[in-house]
């Protein structure tokens, strides 16, 4: 059985078409969506032997036999649909979607969803958008013309500096940087003794940051202690190694390309 989505422009809900027999066949599930039917069972059970079924469906969860209904059941349950999408759609269906796939075997009118993933796609999926979450990679391209700023900030000697100080000097936003120093596995955020969240570095980069304390007094919850998050000189050194080292990566899977 071959599966094909389309996408309803009026709401942009899926619809999954079946070519069984070279008769085409639709999702119940996703017809009951668009004609406002509260469950697929109340649509199907209005409707002949002849116009529903069951058919296996690839689903992300595997094969699964769905519900399905003929052409001429989904014309009875417009009929029987209340919602003003109801005439639009059969519309759509009528005069876009069924005369082309009758002429080529596939509609390309509209712009159909993807097929549903497989498990090994989507575990593709999963880790591709963990690569997309470390966006301040995108900006390690720009540090070398930056490289300056990090020169002085060793020459002044002035000691530690906030986060957005390191980020000021090195030209990247406040935001970005401290995103890249999360997935560089750095620095994470806790809840402090005050409610709300703080800053702090993992351990064993003692000499790289440095948590300053300053305690405030809370007329609801009395005396309590903030901590500022420092980047020490040694620490910028650490992060200068650590975006270089990325860019080098990023070359080399650029070279291999």
């Amino acid at each position: 059985m071959s599966i094909m989505p389309y996408r309803f422009p009026e709401t942009d809900t899926p619809v999954r078409v079946a070519m069984i027999d070279d008769d085409l066949w639709f999702v119940a599930a996703d017809v009951a969506d668009i004609l406002g039917y509260r469950m697929a069972s109340d649509m199907t059970r209005r409707l002949d032997e002849d116009e529903k079924g069951t058919h296996p469906v690839r689903t992300p969860g595997g094969t699964q036999n769905l519900a399905v209904i003929s052409e001429p059941g989904l014309y009875s349950a417009v009929l029987g649909s209340r919602v003003p999408e109801a005439k639009a759609f059969k519309r759509w269906i009528t005069h876009e979607v069924i005369p082309s796939i009758r002429r080529t075997g596939s509609y390309s009118a509209a712009q159909p969803v993807p097929a549903l993933p497989s498990p090994r796609e989507l575990a593709a999926l999963v880790i591709a958008e963990a690569d997309r979450a470390d966006a301040a990679e995108a900006r390690v391209a720009e540090l070398e013309p930056k490289a300056a700023a990090h020169d002085t900030y060793l020459s002044v000697g002035s000691g530690d500096r906030l986060i957005r100080e390191v980020a000021k000097l090195l030209g990247w936003r406040q935001q970005d940087l401290r995103q890249f120093l999360i997935a560089e596995r750095l620095i994470f955020a806790r809840p402090s003794d005050c409610g709300s969240m703080q800053w702090d570095f993992y351990a064993g980069h003692e000499r790289h940051f440095r948590s300053a304390e300053h305690v405030v007094e809370h007329r609801s919850i009395g005396l309590c202690s903030h901590y500022t998050l420092h980047v020490r000189p040694a620490g910028v050194d650490l992060i200068q190694r650590r975006i270089a080292r990325r860019q080098a990566e990023r070359d080399e899977m650029g070279g291999a390309a």
